[in-house]
C-alpha cells in the first residue's frame, strides 16, 4: 500500500485533481494532509501557527466547534461580526484584537448560509498577509451548490499566501467517515507533515485507500451531482411548507448550497425553549443562539437540517414544526 507523508499518496493525488476541477485550486498532493475530520485539522493549525494567549477570530454567529477547539488550545477568542455578505470585520477589529488566527466559512456560512463577497476576499487577504495573520478557511460543504457557481475560494484567490485550506467529507458523504483534508502553503508542508505525524500519528490507510479509488473511478462526482438534486427538492418542500404556514413572521436566510437553513424570528421567541419544545414531538432543530458569542442573549433563530429526513417526510415535519412554533408565540403573546 503506498504512503506519503500526510496520507495515502493515492488518495491525496485524487484529492488534488478533484480541488482543481471543483474549486479551482493548484496544489501539489504534497501540500495535502489526511485528517481524522474538522477538529483535528483546527487543533493542528491552532498548535502550529499560535502560541497560547494569541487571539483567533471566529465569526459571530459561527461554528461552536471551532470556537471549543481554539480554546482548548489556550487562544484567546475574538468573535467578529456576520452580515449578509459573510465576515465584516472593521477597522475597530484589525486595531483593538490583531489575529493571529481567522476562521472562516466563506463559501457557504454555518450558521447563516451568507456567501463572502469577493471584495470582501479580497480585503481580508490583503490585510491578513498584511498584518502576519494566517487564514483557515472551512470550505466544509462546498461540492452541495444550487443557484450559481461559486466564488473562487480564499486558497485560489492566493496561492501561497496565508491561507490554509479545510476539506471534509462528513457532509458530501457521511459523518461516520471522519475524514477530512488540510491543504497548506508550500512553506509549511514539512512542518505540518512532520507536526501531524508527532501530534497524532498516522493511520486509517485502509478507508483512505476505498475513498481514493472512489473518487478516482468517478463515484464521488456522480454522487454529488445527484445529491445535489435531492438536496435542493427537500430544501424548496422546507421553505414552501414554512412559508405557507408563517410567511413574513420567519426570515430564512441561506439556501444556496449546503444541507440546511436558518429560519431568525421577527419577533422576540426563546429559541432553545422552542428546541426542547420540537423535540417533544420527535423533530431535532438546534437554536441560533447557541452559535451567538452572547449565548442564550444573541440572535434568537432555528437551524434546520434536511440531509436526512426523506423528502415525502419533510411537509409533515415542516407541519408539526409550525405548530409547535404557533403555540410557543402565542403562549408568549406574540400571534
Amino acid at each position: 500500500m503506498q504512503y506519503a507523508a500526510g496520507g495515502y499518496g493515492p488518495l491525496k493525488a485524487a484529492l488534488a485533481e478533484h480541488l482543481r476541477v471543483s474549486r479551482l485550486i493548484s496544489c501539489d498532493p504534497r501540500q495535502i494532509l489526511i485528517l481524522g475530520g474538522a477538529h483535528q485539522a483546527l487543533d493542528l493549525c491552532a498548535r502550529m501557527l499560535a502560541d497560547v494567549g494569541d487571539t483567533a477570530w471566529i465569526e459571530d454567529p459561527g461554528y461552536w466547534g471551532a470556537r471549543n477547539v481554539f480554546r482548548a488550545a489556550g487562544l484567546r477568542l475574538y468573535p467578529v461580526a456576520v452580515d449578509a455578505q459573510g465576515l465584516a470585520p472593521t477597522e475597530a477589529n484589525w486595531c483593538g484584537a490583531p489575529p493571529r488566527l481567522v476562521f472562516v466559512t466563506p463559501s457557504y456560512q454555518y450558521p447563516t448560509g451568507a456567501v463572502l463577497s469577493l471584495a470582501r476576499r479580497r480585503a481580508l487577504l490583503e490585510r491578513a498577509a498584511a498584518d502576519g495573520a494566517w487564514i483557515v478557511e472551512d470550505d466544509y460543504d462546498n461540492e452541495l451548490r444550487y443557484h450559481r457557481e461559486p466564488l473562487a475560494s480564499l486558497f485560489g484567490l492566493a496561492p501561497g499566501g496565508p491561507v490554509l485550506y479545510l476539506g471534509t467529507f462528513s457532509k458530501v458523504m457521511y459523518p461516520g467517515l471522519r475524514l477530512a483534508y488540510l491543504v497548506v502553503p508550500p512553506a509549511l508542508v514539512e512542518a505540518f507533515a512532520a507536526g501531524n505525524a508527532e501530534l497524532y500519528r498516522e493511520g486509517r490507510l485502509v478507508e483512505q485507500a476505498a475513498l481514493a479509488d472512489f473518487i478516482v473511478e468517478g463515484h464521488l462526482a456522480a454522487h454529488i451531482r445527484r445529491m445535489r438534486t435531492v438536496y435542493a427538492e427537500r430544501q424548496a418542500v422546507l421553505r414552501t411548507r414554512l412559508g405557507a404556514h408563517f410567511g413574513d413572521a420567519l426570515e430564512p436566510s441561506g439556501g444556496q448550497g449546503g444541507i440546511h437553513l436558518l429560519y431568525r424570528f421577527r419577533a422576540p421567541a426563546d429559541d432553545q425553549r422552542l428546541v426542547r419544545e420540537a423535540l417533544a414531538e420527535g423533530i431535532v432543530t438546534r437554536p441560533l443562539s447557541i452559535y451567538c458569542a452572547d449565548g442564550a442573549r444573541g440572535e434568537q433563530g432555528l437551524l434546520l437540517g434536511y440531509a436526512a429526513v426523506p423528502t415525502e417526510q419533510i411537509a409533515p415535519a415542516a407541519d408539526r414544526l409550525a405548530g409547535v412554533i404557533e403555540r410557543h408565540l402565542v403562549a408568549a403573546g406574540r400571534r
